[in-house]
């Protein structure tokens, strides 16, 4: 963990503190609570953003695991509260049991400030370093932080924003004094290029874990070393190998490869691919309006079945889909896999062209795209640019709506099927301190400056 002393402020409570004679709630329901002074080494260094910005861009999250204030836990009614042992409150027993409700919470920040507090309760949960698969064990992934922008002043901090809760922290990344961004990865991982000897990486922000791939060097002929990589796809082929799948436009190819290979293994397909995603452990891609997975089970060096390309699942009746004026996009919208299929129509009343988006839920099991109405699964709003689609939960952010589709600096509600568009006039595209979550997150999916998303 990072020296420094900088953190993450505790979200506290707006409401009363409870009566003492109250009954305590279960374990089940009951959110953990850190002990003083746990919250002076969380996170490398991270701290909050800018307060002005954040109280504009989310509602307050409710007390976690991140606050820094305790409850009395003894049960005695009109008990008053007493100093704890709070590195010795159970050894393996009820420390252990705290670690593996926090870090099946889903969000590897609360539990990386877990096991900040003292070396007790480092000893009672798993080491993020001391996986079998390393940096990228699925459980450890910051898939709910999201990285706003690539650089912040003349220092190594960095934002990001949890697309659940609408809270922001800046870390400390000197990994990327080293490396050149390439892409950001629907888990929530960095993709890194050491420049001098071509080998990729992968860093997980939060945890610090930085695992090496090939080198590209064994995938580029001479030429193809001295462009500049753009990568268009990137993520996770196959949970239980580790294997990372790649997109390149320039050359266009798409490989595989996991940790310990001595070489990336191109997928041998000759079809057009659009729109990449991982999801659930898989990398899924289009070809027209079919969706494909990628099969890796067989994708490292050392064995003899290649990867390959296999249909998962395809629409229940024709669908017309143009390249040249349609587009299709995947979005992992809280756990459900979306289709979005953007068009242009011929409107005679008016006489022009209008665009028109079709959505559709993957049924993975009946192998079918099934038509909806819309994104409103669970409040949601989604913001989509050419190659990155971002979730979020309209909940957290005041000035979202849900079931609506930010395109850049275009809305389309689903509800009332109108289409707007975002005032951004005076907007500056070199600019990062942003305080509308709108502004930053419709300037990061247009890709433009260095803004990544």
């Amino acid at each position: 963990m990072s020296s420094s002393r900088s953190h993450i402020p505790s979200r506290r409570s707006t409401r009363q503190p409870r009566a003492a004679q109250d009954t305590p709630r279960s374990c089940s329901s009951a959110r953990v609570q850190l002990p003083r002074g746990a919250k002076r080494n969380l996170l490398h260094g991270a701290q909050t953003a800018n307060p002005q910005p954040i109280s504009s861009w989310g509602k307050k999250r409710p007390l976690t695991v991140l606050s820094g204030r305790t409850h009395d836990l003894s049960t005695t009614s009109g008990s008053s509260c007493c100093t704890r042992d709070w590195a010795n409150i159970g050894g393996d027993g009820p420390t252990g049991l705290i670690a593996e409700l926090v870090l099946a919470g889903g969000d590897v920040a609360d539990y990386v400030c877990f096991r900040a507090v003292c070396r007790a309760w480092r000893r009672c949960s798993p080491a993020p370093h001391d996986s079998r698969r390393g940096g990228l064990d699925s459980r450890f992934f910051p898939r709910r932080w999201i990285m706003l922008d690539t650089a912040f002043s003349a220092t190594r901090r960095y934002r990001f924003l949890n697309v659940s809760t609408g809270e922001c922290i800046r870390t400390d990344l000197p990994e990327l004094d080293e490396h050149r961004l390439l892409a950001l990865t629907p888990e929530g991982l960095l993709l890194l290029l050491h420049q001098p000897t071509l080998v990729i990486r992968l860093l997980n922000p939060l945890t610090r874990q930085l695992t090496d791939l090939p080198s590209m060097a064994t995938l580029l002929t001479q030429e193809d070393q001295q462009l500049s990589l753009r990568v268009t796809g990137v993520g996770i082929a196959d949970n239980a190998t580790s294997t990372v799948a790649v997109r390149l436009s320039d050359p266009l190819v798409l490989a595989v490869a996991k940790p310990g290979d001595e070489r990336w293994t191109v997928v041998d397909y000759h079809g057009r691919l659009d729109c990449f995603l991982s999801f659930a452990g898989r990398f899924y891609c289009c070809n027209r309006m079919s969706l494909m997975v990628l099969d890796a089970s067989g994708g490292s060096s050392d064995q003899k079945s290649p990867p390959r390309l296999v249909v998962a699942a395809e629409p229940n009746s024709y669908v017309y889909f143009c390249r040249r004026s349609h587009t299709l996009h995947l979005v992992d919208n809280a756990g459900e896999l979306l289709l979005v299929h953007r068009s242009i129509y011929y409107d005679p009343p008016h006489r022009n062209h209008k665009r028109k988006h079709d959505v559709y839920r993957v049924d993975l099991d009946a192998g079918a795209l099934v038509p909806v109405k819309g994104i409103n699964f669970n409040g949601r709003a989604v913001f989509m640019g050419r190659s990155r689609s971002i979730s979020v939960a309209a909940e957290a952010f005041p000035s979202l709506a849900a079931d609506t589709l930010y395109l850049g600096f275009d809305i389309y509600s689903f509800a009332d099927g109108k289409r707007s568009s975002y005032d951004d006039d005076d907007y500056d595209d070199e600019m990062v301190h942003t305080s509308s979550v709108v502004d930053c997150l419709s300037h990061c999916i247009r890709g433009m400056g260095k803004q990544l998303a």
